[in-house]
Formats: C-alpha cells, structure tokens, sequence
C-alpha cells in the first residue's frame, strides 16, 4: 500500500506536534540558575514546531484530508520532573531520529508543494539539532 500526500503530511504533523520539547513545555523541567538561555531556545523550538504543525494541518485541510495528530508517547511521562540539563541530551537524541523520519517522508513526497513543505520541516529540524547541541555541550554531527 502506497502512502498518500495526505498520509505523509500526517505523519509529518505528528512528529512536529508531538515532540519532546513540545511535551516539555508544558511538563515544566526543573531548571536552575543559567539555564535562562536553554530555556529560551526551547521555547523557540517550539515556537517553530507550533507553526510548521499549523501549516501542516493547513496543507491536510487543504487536500480534503483529515488532521490526525497523534498522541505523545507513553516513554515521555517517564521524563516528567527531570532537569534541563539532562533532558537537554535527550532532546538533541530525539531530533536526531526526527531528522532521519523527516528525510524519509520527504524523499517519498510526491506532491511538489508537500515536498518543499516536507524540506523546509527538515530545516527547521536540523537548526533546532545545531541549536541543543550548543546547550547540550556535544559537538556539531
């Protein structure tokens, strides 16, 4: 079974809307002291993430499909009251298996305005890496 603009979109959503640091927003991590920084990128990030899922759900509506975004996963609760510091790693772990699923959708969109959709996704992701790996004191892969 082949999937479709409208499948690949969807999946697209929910590896935006549903990510870690979207889920980390409002999970509050416990921060400390100079963590001001780390904490803005985050909010940032997910500033980002916000708009792609709301351009993504546009594109979805807009080929007649319904927005289906998911839920997060179960292992993210096991997360909750964690420090920055430590999440920080797991964020940039997280993008890094979000860059490689975007790769896929991207190269399997057919539809030419999904697919600069689906790149421009793949950008972002790959900033919001570059951005924790600064925080996250690993260096650029």
């Amino acid at each position: 079974m082949s999937e479709t603009t409208i499948d690949l979109l969807n999946r697209l959503l929910v590896i935006e809307y549903r990510s870690l640091s979207m889920y980390l927003l409002d999970a509050t991590p416990w921060t400390h002291p100079g963590d001001e920084k780390a904490t803005a990128a985050l909010r940032s990030i997910v500033h980002t993430q916000r708009s792609l899922a709301q351009r993504l759900a546009t594109a979805i509506m807009e080929r007649g499909g319904t927005v289906e975004t998911g839920e997060y996963p179960m292992d993210f609760a096991e997360l909750n009251f964690l420090s920055l510091d430590f999440l920080l790693k797991e964020l940039l772990r997280h993008g890094k298996q979000r860059i490689a699923q975007v790769e896929l959708i991207a190269n399997r969109m057919l539809d030419s305005e999904g697919h600069e959709l689906a790149l421009e996704v793949l950008g972002a992701e790959k900033a919001h890496v570059e951005m924790l790996q600064e925080f996250a004191g690993q260096p650029a892969a």
